[in-house]
């Protein structure tokens, strides 16, 4: 089977009627799918002659160490599955499944990913050295130092950025990637952490910024205002939503197509949707999933997580990965069941990388996007992809097991979800010179018609609330700064931050009406 396909627009036009995106947060590919085809038969290697670009023991990340008698000498820290047993002088040590890895949360900005990739924290622009990915472990140990205490988190041992799931540990992806289709060579946009990818995945940019910080509000026209500008000329079979269960609420307003009130960071940090005229295409989850049941989806629907609180479900490290099993297979299920599931592409995805160590070299000759200005933040042009992550496609036009690769020198990118949605729906033009670049998903449709048996069901385990899901995190702390900047309202320090950001955006958007 050939897995590096040639884009297919013709048939994405004729098949497909909505696209679904669910982006969650900050894991690698290795870390929730390397070792996908590594179990028992049948999954011991990839289907019809397919490569797989998964983990193997060889493996192994170096850190630096000191013996017993004061010399120093490299550790070779090898790869392992999240549980493995272990055996020390002979014995078995106790290593049980740890639904929270990695714990505490690894660095994950630009500099910590330079240190991961190529073991130092600056690289030269222009020619940039191959990147080795040998850098996980240490940097993991350093990041410990200056950022676990700021979260009240105890640094553990280093070694465990070194662990990845199972399937066993996350059925819900692994059998929506056995069964339909997983992109292994599928890289964030920006080597760094999660505003700029998101800023990419919505704008095909960010504006220059390659860190959270000190800005995280990105002012470019988006994938939503395209499509926005298509309906206001006359394209009135299109439309776009934005959904979430950040904050449930009890005034949803059941007449529209969208309307309700809960927190979006999509919408937060994308300045060209604070619009009004916008309100009515932010809802939430539920709404979402009544619109799967009548048929009625929008266009494109992009799906966020819930980034905090009791209910956090986005898997960002160190929160429980199983409850946002649940939230894909929801999903899945909202979709398979759907009188729309045959005309939908589902794509689940995560913004980057969030530090978890992944073996494979992001590739470089990346298009900035725009020329004009070349050195964005800490001097970076833009010229090389971020790390792996986990990309898995569901429609039934999709062939079960494929392992898909973009023909041609670009590989895939956030900004294939762009340049999907443009192909699908006939958008004219585009947003930058990078998804001007990017291949699209098209190539994914590989058979004439839709599948009717083989459509898995899924399960996800079962869990118990650890009290990771109440953690204040980098990313709960950037969006109450945002929020303080936006509000003139002082956010506090950490305790009942997520209930000031939920009410400091209700105030924010309220008072755009």
């Amino acid at each position: 089977m050939n897995q590096y396909l040639k884009p297919n627009v013709d048939k994405l036009k004729a098949t497909i009627k909505h696209v679904v995106v669910l982006m969650l947060e900050n894991r690698s590919f290795d870390n929730l799918l390397g070792w996908l085809y590594a179990d028992e038969a049948p999954y011991d290697r990839p289907p019809e002659g397919q490569q797989y670009e998964g983990l193997n023991y060889s493996l192994w990340n170096p850190l630096s160490n000191v013996d017993a008698d004061g010399i120093a000498f490299t550790e070779k820290v090898p790869i392992e599955k999240n549980g493995e047993p272990k055996k020390k002088w002979g014995k078995a040590v106790p290593n049980p499944v740890d639904f929270t890895l990695p714990n505490p949360d690894p660095g994950e900005g630009f500099r910590d990913t330079n240190y991961q990739l190529f073991h130092h924290y600056t690289v030269a622009q222009q020619y940039t050295p191959p990147a080795l990915n040998m850098g996980f472990v240490e940097n993991y140990q350093k990041a410990m130092l200056y950022s676990a205490f700021s979260f009240g988190d105890e640094p553990t041992n280093p070694r465990a950025i070194m662990k990845c799931y199972t399937p066993v540990q996350a059925p819900v992806l692994s059998a929506l990637a056995r069964n339909f289709a997983v992109c292994d060579h599928y890289f964030c946009s920006v080597p760094s952490q999660t505003i700029p990818n998101r800023d990419f995945v919505h704008a095909a940019t960010s504006t220059g910024h390659v860190n959270n910080n000190p800005v995280a509000i990105c002012d470019a026209f988006t994938i939503f205002n395209q499509m926005q500008d298509a309906i206001d000329h006359g394209r009135k079979e299109l439309s776009w939503g934005i959904f979430g269960n950040n904050v449930s609420s009890s005034a949803q307003d059941k007449d529209g197509l969208f309307g309700d009130d809960h927190f979006s960071l999509t919408r937060l940090i994308m300045k060209q949707l604070h619009d009004a005229r916008f309100n009515d295409n932010f809802s939430t989850l539920d709404r979402f999933g009544e619109l799967c049941k009548s048929g009625l989806l929008p266009s494109y629907s992009f799906l966020e997580p819930t980034y905090g609180g009791a209910d956090q479900n986005d898997q960002h490290p160190p929160c429980d990965i199983r409850p946002g099993e649940q939230l894909i297979a929801d999903i899945y299920n909202m979709i398979k069941q759907s009188p729309a599931f045959e005309d939908t592409l589902f794509i689940i995805t995560y913004d980057e990388h969030g530090g978890c160590y992944d073996h494979y070299p992001p590739p470089g000759g990346a298009k900035n996007p725009d020329s004009r200005n070349p050195a964005g933040q800490d001097s970076f042009t833009f010229n090389r992809f971020g790390v792996r992550v986990p990309c898995v496609v569901v429609n039934p036009y999709i062939q079960p097991g494929l392992i898909a690769r973009a023909a041609g020198d670009t590989p895939f990118d956030h900004t294939s979800i762009i340049k999907t949605i443009q192909h699908c729906f006939g958008l004219e033009g585009y947003l930058t010179e990078r998804d001007k670049a990017a291949p699209d998903l098209s190539c994914l449709l590989t058979l004439d018609a839709p599948r009717k048996t083989g459509i898995p069901e899924v399960a996800p385990l079962a869990w118990e609330k650890t009290g990771s899901e109440n953690k204040v995190n980098e990313l709960h702390q950037l969006i109450g700064s945002v929020m303080e900047q936006l509000t003139d309202l002082p956010a506090p320090e950490s305790a009942g931050l997520l209930e000031y950001i939920q009410t400091s955006y209700n105030k924010l958007f309220k008072s755009n009406e």
